[in-house]
């Protein structure tokens, strides 16, 4: 079935093995088990960045530096490791601090009023990586081109 399309299945078995490796890992960190941390964005490694360096490398394997998918492909992947390690892990520091200023505002609103009138909802606060997330995401979607490869 991925036969005829190896860069779809190095893109994506990329991201899979990214997001699976995150439970180990995980366990690795904490000693605990967390099995949800498959369905989480953020950790270790960066999915985002295994999906476009499987999808990268695999253009490069298959047609060469000289080919305009490679050159597209890697200009995408430079923009979503930036993302993944400046835009997004700045908005989970923002949702931190929002956070707490949240919970701040709901203990003053308890003491003055019964009703709240700030929201409860809290921020996700895990949105980007670390540059080593970013790396590991990397390796993982190297490591899963070049073996899809021979």
């Amino acid at each position: 079935m991925f036969d005829s399309n190896i860069l779809l299945f190095s893109a994506l078995l990329s991201a899979l093995i990214a997001q699976i490796s995150k439970v180990p890992i995980s366990y690795w960190r904490n000693r605990v088990w967390d099995c949800t941390a498959v369905f989480q964005s953020g950790g270790m490694p960066s999915s985002h960045t295994a999906l476009m360096v499987g999808l990268t490398a695999a253009c490069l394997f298959e047609y060469g530096w000289n080919n305009p998918y490679f050159a597209i492909s890697f200009v995408l992947t430079l923009i979503v490791m930036y993302d993944a390690a400046g835009v997004r892990r700045q908005a989970g520091h923002h949702a931190v601090i929002l956070n707490k200023l949240t919970t701040t505002l709901q203990s003053l609103d308890r003491t003055i009023d019964s009703k709240p009138n700030v929201s409860t909802n809290p921020l996700k606060e895990v949105l980007g990586h670390n540059p080593i997330e970013v790396a590991g995401g990397i390796l993982a979607g190297l490591i899963t081109a070049i073996i899809l490869a021979k």
